[in-house]
């Protein structure tokens, strides 16, 4: 028995077996809303980048975000993989090229994205109800912490270790998350998502709090940012109020960026 499933980045109907009994997630945020939907127990393999909740720690790792040992997938024969667009877009072609059953997600341009993707998910795997509560239960959280608009927003510059230094646009969840605080994006007015910013461009802005992720917080990270400021003549920035996220944090798209990050975010803004 199956049934078919609209997908909006396919333009197109998909199969999808029922029941599902064999989930393979190569994406954190859709790994993530599977298990909070209760269905972990079908989740067969994911990506190595797949941590949240802690259970999906102890799943089978298939493989990094963008390569997959296919091996791994022959052998589980899932009945539905999970992908993203955007980095994954290639390997969501190959994956479909193979004969593999694949749901690509939108990735979030903004919270709305997020609370999307898990109805989304949850109408793949027929997890009505449960994706429901778990869409209000984030609305609810995202009405509470709403802060009212100020005339003097604080001007929040962040900046990821993504490889190198990344900042982000207007069409990202972090920059709609930022506005939804009561704060603004210095870059809120850039179309292009994820972008290597300007230096001067920073400077002129003049950020009251530069927000900065490492891919793993340690002391020698947090010494290291401060000499790569200074490197990129960026002096005035030091004295500035300077944040560090834990790593992976804020550039997360799954439901705990609003249960955690958002909350985390909204302590040190404005304590």
């Amino acid at each position: 028995m199956s049934i078919r499933v609209y997908n909006p980045l396919q333009d197109d109907y998909i199969r999808i077996p029922k029941p599902i009994t064999k989930i393979v997630s190569l994406d954190p945020a859709s790994t993530e809303i599977i298990f909070l939907l209760g269905l972990g127990d079908k989740v067969k393999a994911t990506d190595a980048f797949s941590y949240r909740p802690e259970e999906a720690r102890r799943t089978l790792k298939a493989g990094s975000y963008t390569h997959v040992n296919m091996d791994i997938l022959e052998q589980i024969n899932p009945d539905i993989i999970f992908t993203t667009a955007g980095a994954q877009k290639e390997l969501t072609r190959k994956l479909i090229g193979l004969g593999f059953n694949v749901y690509p997600l939108p990735v979030p341009t903004n919270i709305a994205g997020i609370l999307n993707n898990v109805l989304l998910i949850g109408n793949v795997l027929g997890a009505y109800q449960n994706a429901r509560e778990l869409y209000y239960n984030l609305y609810t959280i995202i009405n509470e912490l709403k802060v009212g608009r100020f005339k003097n927003k604080l001007k929040v510059y962040v900046e990821l270790d993504l490889g190198g230094p990344i900042t982000v646009g207007f069409p990202t969840h972090i920059s709609d998350g930022i506005s939804l605080l009561g704060s603004i994006n210095i870059f809120d007015d850039v179309s292009e998502a994820y972008f290597t910013p300007n230096d001067d461009e920073i400077l002129k802005r003049n950020p009251d709090i530069l927000i900065y992720e490492p891919k793993k917080l340690t002391d020698y990270e947090k010494e290291r940012f401060y000499s790569i400021l200074q490197q990129r003549g960026l002096f005035q920035l030091l004295s500035k109020r300077i944040i560090f996220t834990k790593g992976d944090y804020l550039a997360h798209m799954g439901p705990s960026f609003i249960t955690d990050a958002l909350i985390w975010l909204k302590s040190v803004v404005f304590s």
